[in-house]
């Protein structure tokens, strides 16, 4: 074979090959772009915006983990002291400094409709084990029994529906959970069943979102004792205003505000309800990603605005898969 064939048939498979790589380049590159027009082009995403409501909400697979994590740290003055101000006075919030989660195996059951069956860790007093001298005798006996646990508890089944009505988006939820949390359990919750409806309107080209968020709960109780009564919630409603701030796509500023926050104990009538002390959330909203959401906040009475009665937290919302 002459050196000028040997050298047409090396440039044909040369050609070849390129052609072959270029052709492998371009099957993956379309892939990916399929997958990102995809994600764009959910319905989904197109009803609801708003990147915290999005990452509440889990992924756009039709199974995923969806998860979301709460620090529920110590006050401004004790930051990693091992009690938590009860800053708004409800009857259901444990006194110890803790870090909780949920973790749920959710499916996508429709561009619109999620149920997700999960169950709540929780450890008590992460970073502190000396109880706190303004701890109440009940405070200081739930520390002794709960610091440095760590707990599996609470299972809960929830359903959730995304909507946008008239430009307002909304996600309208319904969730049952099944207590084992000591702290709890101790003073006879057994369950809790509610209501919810999360709604923001975004106001186009200035970067302002506002919106509401309801909800309506039912406790049931496993003791009836009525040395209990008064500590055991019955009925549960709140209507809170919230607002957001985009700054960039990464960045907002969030704010929740919680002035009618009512609850009904077992030893009142179901005509009276005790109005829960008035209460404002204020943090900083970081979306990682479309499933990652974090909010560093502090919580605190704005009538009341004390460094010792204003607590520091964090929650995130994570989704896999």
């Amino acid at each position: 074979m002459s050196k000028l064939t040997w050298t047409l048939l090396s440039a044909l498979a040369l050609s070849f090959t390129v052609n072959a790589n270029e052709s492998q380049v371009s099957n993956v590159s379309a892939t990916i772009d399929q997958k990102t027009q995809a994600i764009a082009s959910d319905e989904a995403d197109q009803l609801i915006t708003n990147r915290r409501l999005r990452a509440s909400q889990g992924s756009l697979s039709d199974w995923s983990i969806n998860s979301s994590w709460n620090y529920n740290g110590g006050s401004l003055e004790k930051p990693i002291g091992s009690s938590r101000p009860n800053v708004t006075g409800a009857s259901d919030v444990p006194a110890v400094q803790n870090l909780s989660g949920n973790i749920g195996v959710s499916y996508r059951a429709s561009t619109y409709d999620r149920f997700t069956l999960g169950f709540g860790l929780q450890m008590a007093s992460p970073f502190s084990s000396k109880a706190d001298e303004s701890f109440t005798a009940a405070g200081k006996r739930e520390f002794e029994e709960t610091q440095g646990d760590v707990d599996l508890n609470n299972p809960v089944l929830s359903y959730s529906r995304v909507m946008n009505i008239k430009g307002v988006q909304t996600v309208l939820g319904t969730s049952m959970t099944y207590y084992t949390q000591d702290a709890l359990t101790n003073i006879g919750y057994n369950t809790y069943n509610d209501i919810t409806l999360n709604t923001m309107y975004e106001f186009k080209g200035t970067g302002f979102s506002a919106g509401m968020l309801f909800s309506a709960g039912a406790y049931s109780h496993s003791k009836d004792d009525p040395s209990l009564a008064s500590s055991q919630a019955e009925f549960v409603f709140y209507a809170m205003p919230q607002a957001e701030y985009v700054i960039n796509d990464t960045f907002n500023l969030r704010t929740i505000l919680r002035p009618y926050w009512y609850q009904n104990s077992r030893g009142q009538s179901f005509s009276k309800w005790t109005r829960l002390d008035m209460t404002q959330s204020v943090g900083l909203g970081i979306s990682m990603t479309r499933n990652i959401f974090l909010y560093p906040n502090i919580q605190f009475a704005p009538d009341n605005i004390r460094a010792d009665r204003t607590n520091i937290g964090l929650s995130a919302n994570i989704n896999i898969f």
